[in-house]
């Protein structure tokens, strides 16, 4: 997705770019958040540790794109990367804020809604996760992640009937895939008794 959103603007060569918005130019500030932001999205999908001064870069680059959406409040990139970096900070209802406002302008991009249902389970909203998740996998109906990501989302909002049929269906689809195979032991487990239904994300690993 990375390409795809640095694609969307020209590289800029302005080293003076800051947060005042002295003219209505969203490049230079939407690369400057995109150059402080993306590497340490990289780090910590990669699960190493956001110290300090990784969160301090990511907090100035959340205010580089709070310039960008106020020149453009329209450009559904910009939201996404700064969903991310509050992702990437577990700051998951601003995460939420930014990547439903991305949803809002492109529902054509799979990342967007990806990541939208992502922040919709942390913060439990099942049925927006679930509906969220299907808008995903019509992109790709043989993506075995977005099938997985559905069933975690049925999970999540109490259907255990539907959430055990889809993570089968992706499981016959790739048997070796470790993350559906761990959500289904989960939802095998909740529908025997064995443990409680989780209602959002951090209830899932327990």
């Amino acid at each position: 997705m990375f390409g795809f959103l640095a694609s969307l603007f020209g590289c800029s060569e302005n080293k003076n770019a800051d947060l005042v918005l002295i003219e209505q130019n969203q490049e230079p500030y939407y690369q400057k958040g995109l150059e402080l932001i993306e590497p340490l999205i990289n780090l910590q999908e990669g699960r190493a540790t956001i110290d300090s001064k990784a969160k301090d870069s990511l907090a100035k680059g959340i205010k580089y794109l709070d310039a960008v959406t106020t020149i453009n409040p329209n450009n559904f990139a910009a939201y996404w990367l700064k969903g991310k970096a509050y992702q990437a900070l577990k700051q998951h209802e601003s995460a939420y804020i930014e990547f439903d406002k991305s949803f809002e302008i492109e529902k054509e991009n799979p990342d967007v809604a990806r990541e939208l249902m992502i922040e919709c389970v942390h913060l439990g909203k099942g049925k927006e996760a679930v509906s969220v998740a299907l808008h995903a996998l019509s992109f790709d109906s043989l993506d075995v992640g977005l099938m997985g990501n559905l069933a975690l989302a049925y999970l999540i909002d109490g259907d255990t009937n539907l959430a055990d049929k889809t993570i089968k269906n992706a499981i016959k689809a790739d048997p070796k895939n470790k993350i559906n195979l761990r959500l289904s032991q989960i939802i095998s487990d909740v529908i025997s008794g064995k443990r409680t239904r989780p209602t959002k994300y951090d209830e899932i690993f327990r």
